[in-house]
């Protein structure tokens, strides 16, 4: 990471200056190797490969956290093999259209929090379409190791950190982006009341939670939870490849089904559904998308059913959140509800 970034650093306990203490000496401009960040009150916190770690010990050893991390370090190639589908959605959802919408959107801002940044692409895409300082936290070292070998630059930094303990002043950050994150938090909305606290008034933030699905898909997800987040991540895989591989067969048959009207008891819509899809989204989640490959697909699959914190939320749950703020864009769709909105 590079010294102004961080500079921009506080002790996540007493939010006071942290000195940076180098076992080496780094470059002007850069942090390379190892060291230390201080605060006075005697807080500690290392620094390894420029990634300032900042995550307690009691949230590493969360199964939830394990899972992210196991899975980032075996999908080494996720960001870019999945930059063009994901980015797209993710434009469509928070109302920014396309590139040029985001990168307007963008033009003012000043610093920018990528919270559980994961493979880092909306970071990355943060960095090429604006000129602000990024900051790319995740739970999952791993998945910053990873990212940091690849993207760099004097704007774009990675910290090892949890959302609730972040190490920056309240108010920091004028663009908060939170994609498909909070829901694997243990309580989602204190993790959100945590976040927000580090958003300036005025600046706005973009969220995304898991919506709840058919009565029939939340008993059998559940179910299928509870015996696949204890494996290994290798296991895990192995044990959602026949889920996948139906996924796959399925949406190969190209086949129809009609619902002839609605079924309230399930939560089930009446209508014309592609095979596929009405298995993945009243029965059980078997993911499979042609633009992607079939290991691709599976840790689709497998990061539904590994991670042991996996909230779901209806959409006017999910809107009070937000009680208050100036809504700019609210998309409710069945995998999720995204709400992009300024604080007041």
């Amino acid at each position: 990471m590079h010294k102004p970034l961080l500079e921009s650093l506080v002790c996540p306990h007493c939010l006071g200056p942290l000195e940076f203490c180098p076992v080496a000496d780094a470059a002007d401009d850069e942090v390379a190797g190892a060291g230390e960040l201080r605060c006075a009150d005697g807080w500690a916190f290392p620094v390894t490969n420029g990634i300032a770690g900042f995550v307690p010990e009691t949230t590493l050893g969360s199964q939830t956290v394990r899972s992210f991390g196991q899975k980032w370090a075996r999908h080494r190639y996720y960001r870019e093999h999945t930059r063009g589908f994901y980015t797209s959605w993710y434009l469509q959802r928070y109302g920014f259209g396309n590139e040029a919408g985001l990168q307007r959107f963008l033009a003012d801002k000043r610093a920018i929090l990528d919270a559980g940044t994961g493979a880092a692409r909306d970071a990355s895409n943060f960095a090429k379409w604006s000129t602000a300082d990024i900051f790319a936290v995740d739970t999952s070292r791993e998945a910053l190791e990873v990212a940091a070998r690849d993207l760099g630059g004097p704007r774009l930094g990675f910290v090892h950190a949890d959302i609730h303990q972040l190490p920056f002043a309240d108010g920091f950050f004028d663009f908060i982006n939170c994609d498909q994150v909070i829901h694997h938090t243990p309580a989602p909305r204190l993790a959100f009341e945590s976040l927000v606290r580090k958003l300036q008034t005025g600046g706005i933030i973009c969220c995304y939670v898991y919506r709840k699905k058919a009565a029939i898909r939340e008993f059998t997800d559940d179910f299928v939870r509870r015996q696949v987040c204890g494996l290994t991540i290798d296991d895990a895989l192995a044990a959602c490849e026949p889920i996948t591989k139906l996924g796959r067969a399925l949406a190969a048959m190209k086949a129809t089904i009609e619902v002839p009207e609605d079924i309230p008891a399930l939560g089930i819509k009446k209508g014309r559904f592609d095979l596929q899809r009405f298995f993945h989204w009243n029965l059980f989640k078997c993911f499979w998308n042609e633009e992607f490959d079939f290991f691709t697909n599976n840790i689709v699959n497998v990061d539904w059913y590994h991670p042991e914190n996996c909230h779901r939320f209806e959409p006017d749950e999910f809107r009070g959140w937000f009680d208050g703020w100036e809504i700019q864009a609210w998309d409710v769709q069945d995998a999720g509800i995204s709400c992009r909105a300024r604080k007041r």
